[in-house]
């Protein structure tokens, strides 16, 4: 026995970077909503970036440690206390034999990961332990966190000596005005000449009717040319597609792999650990990139951040 759950928050799940290589079959990639910040969490502690951690959506859990364990907090900032003491956000932090992880909500941000220097024991389909709700897949029996839930850890070769150190002022600080990097999608042309323009003028707030599956936008409608049938065709986290009403939608981490809506827009690799970081009621604007600068922007940031 390893960590007792006092209260699971609104939302905490096991999570991994994800199911990579079976869209084809219609099973969506999930892992975590910003894979930069689990990653990140990982590599604080050392270990490898695929290693499972827990994320937590809007409020975070309280967590009873039945063991001495590390652990590293990062994305948004829920707050963390250890017996009601302030911890550090993006730091190795050691917890004792009875001490309690408490996450409360956070302002700025929607997702939070907790990595831990033991792994987490979870359900492993198709390579993968990430929690995929819609269908109960891996993690914990398919579901969130529940109260009184006790989850099991297994030890790594972790060692307190390699910890990690990271510069903050290099990790990008959340707020509720988001610019996303997009590029044409493969149906842009259905666009009006105006809606064409307009997509890149008028920021989109994000609707409270939102989930991993996708973020849906409120403001200006688009106008489209060609509003009719349309073949199914493929899709992938960060594809906006345009429903008859006119309001874009950004798919997720757990969006349907094939869709006929038309794919307007295609958010640029680089900003993916973003959109699982957009909150109900935060402002988006999109910025017009090439594929070549998209591919630059991503290489620039592989460099800054090997892992």
């Amino acid at each position: 026995m390893s960590i007792e759950v006092i209260s699971p928050g609104l939302q905490t799940t096991i999570q991994d970077l994800g199911r990579k290589g079976w869209s084809h079959m219609g099973v969506p990639e999930s892992g975590a909503a910003d894979k930069f910040s689990l990653k990140l969490a990982n590599f604080l502690l050392n270990k490898e970036p695929n290693s499972p951690a827990m994320e937590c959506t809007l409020t975070g859990p309280s967590l009873r440690f039945l063991k001495p364990l590390f652990l590293v907090i990062t994305g948004a900032d829920m707050k963390p206390k250890i017996n009601d003491k302030n911890v550090k956000m993006n730091a190795v932090i050691q917890v004792k034999t009875n001490e309690v992880l408490s996450l409360s909500n956070c302002s700025a941000g929607c997702r939070s990961y907790i990595s831990f220097s033991e792994n987490l024991v979870s359900k492993k389909f198709l390579g993968s332990v990430s929690t995929y709700l819609p269908a109960k897949l891996g993690g914990i029996n398919g579901l969130p966190l529940e109260v009184g839930s006790i989850i099991e850890t297994y030890s790594t070769d972790f060692d307190n000596s390699k910890i990690q150190l990271i510069d903050p002022s290099t990790i990008n600080l959340f707020n509720n005005n988001w610019e996303l990097r997009a590029i044409e999608g493969q149906e842009f042309k259905f666009l009006s000449s105006t809606a064409k323009k307009n997509i890149f003028r008028s920021p989109y707030i994000v609707s409270n009717d939102s989930s991993r599956m996708g973020n849906r936008l409120e403001g200006n409608r688009i106008e489209l040319l060609n509003n009719g049938h349309m073949i199914s065709s493929p899709t992938n986290t960060g594809t906006i597609q345009c429903p008859k009403s006119g309001l874009p939608i950004i798919l997720g981490c757990d969006s349907q792999t094939l869709g006929g809506y038309p794919r307007i827009l295609q958010i640029a690799e680089i900003d993916f650990p973003l959109i699982g970081q957009l909150r109900p009621y935060d402002k988006v604007l999109f910025k017009k990139v090439s594929i070549d600068e998209a591919r630059d922007k991503l290489e620039q940031h592989t460099l800054l951040f090997p892992f």
